[in-house]
Formats: C-alpha cells, sequence, structure tokens
C-alpha cells in the first residue's frame, strides 16, 4: 500500500516524528566519567600540545547524515508506488485474454490477482485513470477518478476467445501506463509501460484436434482421430475418453512428455450418430476451457438410392460402384413421388412436385419447383467455381467440357451458383421440401462421366444430400449463420443470446460447445472448439519462468522507489562510517 498517498497526513506526521527524535537524541550529551588518578600533570601537557578541537559544523554534519539515514528508512516504509505527482494521468491496461483464466497454485486464477492488483494500484493514486484491457471490451472510456476507475474495474471480465485489441493511448510522455498481465498473448507492450506479471507456470492438457470421416474402403464404418496437447512443463498421465449420446463410450490412457503432442485414432462404427465428445482428464489440470471438444457424426448406413432414367449405363455403374450404396432403377414413366429412398437422381426427367428426399437432378426440364430462368448455351466454358464447398472437392472443374447446356441464373437469393460459366450456373443448389443439386446439362452431353472425379462428385453429392441437417465447424467467439430471426440453443437447451444482421444471425460462442439455430423450418448445427494449440500453450510467457512472488504478486520491470530508498539509506550509513573513523563529524 502507498500510505504517502492514501493517508498523507499520516505519513509526513510520521517522518516529522522521526526528524524531530533524530534531532532531540544529538542534542542529549553523554554523562562525563568520573575517574580517580593520582597526578595531572601528563594530562595538562596533553592539553598543551593539542588544541581542543571543537566546531559547529561537526556536529551539522553529524546530524545531517542520520537525518539523511532516518528519513530515508521512514520514507521506505511508507511504501511509496512511483505513480507520479498528483496531476499526472495513469493508465491501468488489464489482460483479460484467455490464457488469464489459468488457476495458480492457491486456486484463484492469474485473472483474480490481476484485479487485486489493479485495485490496489487504482487505490494508491489520487490523478485521473484510464482503465483499458487488451481485448477491448473496458465498459468505460477516457480518464476517470480512481473512485470510479474501480467500479468499472468490477464489471471488467475475462474473455474466453477473440483477438488482442489494444485501445489506443494518448502520448506516452502525458501518461504512465502499467500493464498487468502474464505475458501470453502476443501483443505490444506500449512505450514506458510498467509491467505487473501474475504468471505462475500452470498445468494443462488440451483437446486441440478432433475429426471423424468414414474409412476409405468402407463408408459403413467411422473413425475418430483426436489430437491431445501436454501444454505443462511437467510429464503428464492423460485419460483421454470418447463418449457419444447414452450408451457408447471408449478411453485410453496416454503418457505424455513435457510439450508432446500425441495423435490418437479410435474406431468409433459402433456409435450410430449424433454428437461426439472427446475429453482429456489429467491431474491439476489448471486450464480447463480446452479439456473438451465436440464433433457431429453422420449417420453410416447403407443408403438407398434411386435412379430415375430411361437408360444410362454409365451413371447406373458408377452410382453402382460408391460404397454402402444400395441403387434401385425406375423409368420416368413409372416413378412414383412416394416411393421411400434416402436421396433421388434423375437424368434428363423432372417430377412435377419436389420430392420429401434430396435430389441429383441432371440436364432436369423447367418445372416449377426449381427456381431460376434458363438461357441453352453450346460449349460453355467452366470460369469459376465455389471452392471448398463439400460438392467440388476431389473433381478438376476447370477439365469439364459440355457441349450443350441449360445455364441456370436467379436474382431472387435462393439458390446457390457452385460452378460458373460466362452466361449463368452449370451446377446450382437449393431447397424445396428437401435439398436438391441442378446441372444444366445431361451427363452423355459432356466429359463428366469420363473424368476419374465422377464417382468423388457423385459420392460427395449423395452424402450432401443425405445429411439431414447442415453442421458448422468454428472456434470459439462471433459467429454468423445465415438465417433470418434464428434462435440458438447451447448443448443444454439453454437459450444463447443473438443479434440480427441484415440475412443473417450472430451469436457468440464462449465455450466448446453444439450450438443449435433454427429458423423458419431450417436447422443449422454449430460446433465450437478450442482447437489451437498456441491458445492451449498458457505458460508460453515472455516475463520468464516465474514471478517474483509467490501466488503471482506483481513484479515490477523498474526498481521499486522504497527499495532505492534503502539502498540510499545505505549508503549514507557508509558515509557516516566513514566520517566517524576519520574524526571528521563529531
Amino acid at each position: 500500500m502507498n500510505f504517502l498517498a492514501f493517508s498523507p497526513f499520516l505519513a509526513y506526521s510520521f517522518l516529522a516524528t522521526v526528524a524531530t527524535l533524530i534531532f532531540l537524541l544529538h542534542l542529549l550529551r553523554p554523562r562525563a566519567l568520573r575517574r580517580v588518578i593520582s597526578s595531572t600533570v601528563l594530562w595538562s601537557e596533553v592539553i598543551k600540545a593539542h588544541k581542543k578541537r571543537h566546531a559547529p559544523w561537526r556536529w551539522l554534519l553529524s546530524l545531517m547524515l542520520c537525518l539523511l539515514i532516518g528519513l530515508a528508512l521512514a520514507l521506505a516504509l511508507t511504501r511509496p508506488q512511483g505513480i507520479g505527482p498528483a496531476q499526472s494521468r495513469v493508465v491501468v491496461l488489464m489482460d483479460n485474454s484467455p490464457s488469464m483464466a489459468a488457476r495458480t497454485r492457491d486456486g484463484e486464477t492469474r485473472w483474480a490477482h490481476a484485479v487485486d492488483r489493479a485495485r490496489e494500484l487504482i487505490a494508491s493514486t489520487r490523478a485521473d485513470v484510464m482503465l483499458a484491457d487488451t481485448m477491448g471490451r473496458a465498459p468505460i472510456s477516457g480518464f476517470v477518478r480512481p473512485e470510479q476507475a474501480i467500479a468499472a474495474l468490477d464489471e471488467l471480465s475475462l474473455i474466453s476467445y477473440g483477438p488482442v485489441r489494444l485501445p489506443q493511448l494518448p502520448p506516452h510522455n502525458e501518461i504512465e501506463v502499467h500493464v498487468i498481465s502474464d505475458g501470453v498473448a502476443d501483443y505490444a507492450l506500449p512505450v514506458d509501460a510498467r509491467v505487473h506479471s501474475v504468471f505462475e507456470s500452470a498445468d494443462n492438457v488440451a483437446v486441440t484436434g478432433l475429426q471423424t470421416r468414414a474409412f476409405a474402403t468402407d463408408p459403413l464404418r467411422v473413425e475418430a482421430f483426436v489430437q491431445v496437447f501436454n501444454a505443462s512443463s511437467i510429464p503428464k498421465r492423460v485419460r483421454l475418453s470418447l463418449r457419444g449420446g447414452d450408451r457408447f463410450s471408449v478411453a485410453q490412457d496416454l503418457q505424455m512428455g513435457a510439450g508432446e503432442l500425441i495423435d490418437a485414432t479410435f474406431d468409433i462404427t459402433d456409435f450410430s450418430d449424433g454428437v461426439l465428445a472427446a475429453a482429456a482428464v489429467s491431474r491439476d489440470d489448471a486450464y480447463p476451457l480446452d479439456d473438451i471438444a465436440f464433433a457431429m457424426v453422420a449417420p453410416h448406413r447403407v443408403r438407398n438410392i434411386v435412379l430415375v432414367s430411361d437408360g444410362n449405363t454409365r451413371l447406373e455403374d458408377s452410382i453402382r460402384s460408391l460404397p454402402g450404396v444400395r441403387m434401385t432403377t425406375v423409368r420416368p414413366a413409372a416413378f412414383d413421388d412416394g416411393e421411400p429412398a434416402d436421396a433421388y437422381v434423375f437424368d434428363s426427367f423432372a417430377p412435377s412436385r419436389a420430392p420429401q428426399s434430396g435430389s441429383l437432378l441432371f440436364g432436369p426440364p423447367p418445372v416449377a419447383w426449381l427456381p431460376g430462368d434458363r438461357r441453352d448455351v453450346r460449349e460453355p466454358v467452366v470460369r469459376d467455381w465455389k471452392r471448398g464447398h463439400a460438392l467440388l472437392d476431389g473433381f478438376a472443374w476447370s477439365d469439364l467440357r459440355v457441349e450443350r447446356a441449360s445455364l441456370i441464373a436467379d436474382a431472387s437469393g435462393n439458390i446457390d451458383e457452385l460452378v460458373h460459366a460466362s452466361q449463368g450456373a452449370l451446377i446450382a443448389t437449393g431447397r424445396e421440401n428437401a435439398r436438391w443439386i441442378a446441372a444444366g446439362f445431361a451427363p452423355q452431353a459432356s466429359n463428366l462421366p469420363l473424368q476419374p472425379g465422377f464417382p468423388i462428385f457423385l459420392g460427395n453429392a449423395l452424402n450432401w444430400l443425405i445429411e439431414t441437417e447442415t453442421v458448422v465447424s468454428d472456434a470459439l467467439g462471433a459467429i454468423r449463420i445465415p438465417l433470418v430471426n434464428a434462435q440458438v440453443i447451447n448443448g443444454k437447451g439453454e437459450p444463447v443470446a443473438s443479434r440480427e444482421i441484415p440475412g443473417a444471425t450472430i451469436f457468440d460462442a464462449a465455450q466448446p460447445d453444439v450450438y443449435t439455430v433454427r429458423a423458419n423450418g431450417q436447422r443449422v448445427r454449430v460446433v465450437a472448439n478450442v482447437l489451437d494449440p498456441r491458445n492451449s500453450d498458457i505458460n508460453l510467457t515472455r516475463f520468464g519462468s516465474e514471478s517474483t512472488a509467490e501466488r503471482g504478486i506483481s513484479a515490477s520491470s523498474r526498481i521499486e522507489p522504497w527499495f532505492a530508498l534503502v539502498a540510499l539509506a545505505l549508503i549514507f550509513v557508509l558515509i557516516e562510517w566513514v566520517a566517524y573513523l576519520r574524526r571528521i563529524a563529531a
């Protein structure tokens, strides 16, 4: 505590008392010692040979040195913090980035220690204070009185996601900046900032990767890839477990070295579909945010596909070659809208009503439920395609050649154009009862069936059509979903606050979970995880391995004023000692 700023009257009274006591002690003269000697002749000769050495400046020098020593020690006891003169302005910059949530050995978090240190700093000054933070969430801006800054400090919270965003600060020669941080977040410290470290090394084991996919040779079997990271400075024994639904569970014990990454693979075929959670459990884990990750497992079973065609051998063979597919061929004249199927493939035909299951249409004629205008074009050239879309992976679309096509164009925004020619879309998607994919050309009017990637495209298309819901994977933070007036709930069924923007809904995913977004009969599942090892490396600090005191108490980058005063007092003691030995001071 800076007692000089906290209670100036008491501090100055203490200094005055010390100075008065030193002065009064110097006024005291030692009592004369009486000794009986046999003769004064010897001492008389000594007095005659040596003049009396008594001068006032000797006494004043001794008094001055003692005052300097006493006042320096007394002033050090008041613990001045060096905040500066009363008219200066102070900036307290709080690091509220995710790593500050790590627990220290006393059970508190780094953030809790940072708040205590900030409260102490603000209470020790009478200057105006600006409270700022590294995540741009400070409840006030500008300089306020210390009591207002302390009230705002109680409203400032730790943020579990997002980039570091330092505020704009006044010129450094007009302010004194105090940074309270663990040194893990990557940002440039303000010029001449005084750093208070609350870093303390902590154990942390994180799930930094989780993916599920079908076996390449057997789509009815599914495996999960899990990556685990030991961000601790010591080896750790880790229990890695996967759980799904009420019955599926599998686990493995791992012995991990400090800083080690381990990839583990699990066969999860016995888990039919739904939310899969991977958790890494270890002793004394100080950062629980990254201990769990989620993924969605798609249904894996034999899929019934109905091909409606007058006869297309290459298309039939390509669909039949897909693993996990049972295909039935039906003539267009015999097609029944109610015929059950997981997905339909229409060759140069489209039913009058939209099917209840997903549809892949090649060269469909105009029907009412397929939106968009048609433009017949000979030998259209592929100009671009929607890279990264799940339907288009694994096929060289620049090699596609089409003799004639009915290009699709729609300005209403109801369709998603995937493969573009100069005058419209060669392939587009939309939804009417169920998802549909429309290619504006018949397979035999192109080189599509001759391409090695044709079966891959068919597999991608059927997987996309059969998916019962859209799944989006993202990191923690603000997530944008292109649904209007949507409601968001978390994995526990609790509502999550959201905000509307034109054409979309935004919500904040503050922790790993599977969020459900619903609007107008549509549903999107959002899987949010902490999967970046850099976010889990909570011991990667720029401030050294430990703070200078237990429990993360502050360590300043400058010498504390009280320490300098003690050193100055020792220097004066040395000067006084030399003066005494040399018989300079009285």
